[in-house]
Parts: C-alpha cells; structure tokens; sequence
C-alpha cells in the first residue's frame, strides 16, 4: 500500500512540475456576427455565469448589425447571432483553484480576438442625409459628417448622397471562426478540461480563417494563459477545413 501511495504520490509531483500546453483548434469557416460585442459575449458571460469554477454550458441570442451606413429610423438588427459555449474544469495538481479554468478562457479570447482581427469593418448607424432630400443637423459630435473629423463616403458609399451623410454612432462588425475549442495537455497527456464556442448566424459562411493560423501562432509565441511558472509560453494552433 505504502509503494501504491508512493507512485501516486510521485506521478502527481511530475504532473504539477510539468508546465501546461494550451491548444485552440477552430474552423475555417468564417461567419459574420456584426458588431456582436465579442468580449461581453464571451469573455464576461462565462464569468458571469452561475457555477463558473467547474462548467458553464449557455445557449444566446443576440441581434447585431451588419450594414456600413444605418439610417437612424432603422432600429432592427439584420442578424441574429447564435453563441453557445460548453466548457468544464476541475483542479488540477499543481495549479491553484481556478488557474485551469483562466486558462482556457483567456487562450479562447487571444485566439477568438485575433482570428476576427483581419475580418473587421466598420459599422455606422443613426445616419441621416442618405438622400439629398433629407435635412441634417450637422454636429461635429458625429461619428462622420460633413462637420465631424471624418465623412461618410466610404461608408455610406451605397447610398444616393454620400458626401451628405452624416451618421451618429460607431462600432466594428467582425467574421468569427464558427467552432473553437481549447484543451490543455501536460507532458503531452490531454487533460480533461475544454472550452468550447461555437457562432452561428443568418448569413453566409466565409471561409479563409485557416491562412492566418501563423500569424496568429506567432503573435502568441510569448503569451502565457496564465501568470507563473506553471504555464508554457505559446499556444498550439491547428485549423480545419
């Protein structure tokens, strides 16, 4: 019994010396969520959520906006954005309390945040002046606008009048990988936590995501998930089509 508990005792000791290897796969398929609030759907959510030191397991709507130049009367989204985010955790030899689950969050939002980064355009609404008929009240407190530090050409380039335009309010829209899971190996042994986030939207899959998986590899080659010594710099990134 004592030599039982001795090979125990001493696999658990080399499992908390070795350092913990994150890895996120995601798609290639690209799906366009609007100016969806990533972190707040994400990041927040899961923090947010009830029971979140072992599991989380949420299923959201949200209605974004994908249109470059909104007209200001125009108050309904023209996407719906599907995210759901199934992930469990437990302790781990070596690590404190919640240090896995910190890990698997923060390498899902690096990789998310980057993999959307080529993909954003910007989103303008509470737009007037979209016909030369309309009247305006011109501020320089726009977002664009004849009066504001910037127009609206581009981005109301659609439009009947877009040297008129003016638009009040700015976000960015995003292109998201429509699955993404993290997992951590020790010693190369595949751990039992994982994160997974999967997008959905009404709108067509675009796919590219995988030709930027080096890019994103090596603007991660010195992040650590999470402070210490516990953790290895970088992140395994693999994409499938």
């Amino acid at each position: 019994m004592r030599a039982t508990s001795n090979i125990l005792l001493a696999g658990l000791a080399a499992q908390a010396s070795a350092l913990v290897q994150m890895e996120v796969r995601y798609s290639d398929n690209m799906i366009d969520v609007g100016n969806l609030d990533l972190f707040a759907a994400t990041w927040q959510a899961i923090y947010a959520e009830s029971g979140n030191t072992r599991a989380i397991m949420t299923d959201r709507s949200f209605g974004t906006q994908t249109n470059e130049c909104t007209h200001a009367d125009d108050y309904d989204p023209d996407v719906t954005v599907q995210v759901k985010m199934n992930g469990a955790w437990g302790r781990t030899p070596g690590l404190s309390d919640n240090q896995m689950r910190d890990g698997l969050v923060q390498s899902a939002w690096e990789v998310l945040s980057r993999a959307a980064e080529p993909y954003g355009y910007e989103v303008f609404n509470g737009c007037r002046g979209l016909t030369w008929m309309e009247s305006v009240g011109y501020t320089s407190d726009a977002a664009c606008g004849p009066k504001s530090g910037r127009n609206c050409e581009h981005a109301c380039r659609n439009e009947n009048s877009p040297g008129l335009a003016q638009c009040m309010n700015h976000t960015w829209g995003h292109k998201v990988p429509s699955s993404l899971r993290v997992t951590a190996y020790i010693d190369g042994r595949l751990q039992p936590d994982d994160l997974i986030i999967e997008f959905a939207a009404r709108s067509n899959a675009v796919s590219g995501g995988c030709g930027w998986v080096g890019t994103i590899a090596g603007a991660l080659a010195g992040f650590i998930p999470v402070g210490g010594d516990l953790f290895a710099a970088g992140i395994d990134i693999g994409c499938s089509n």
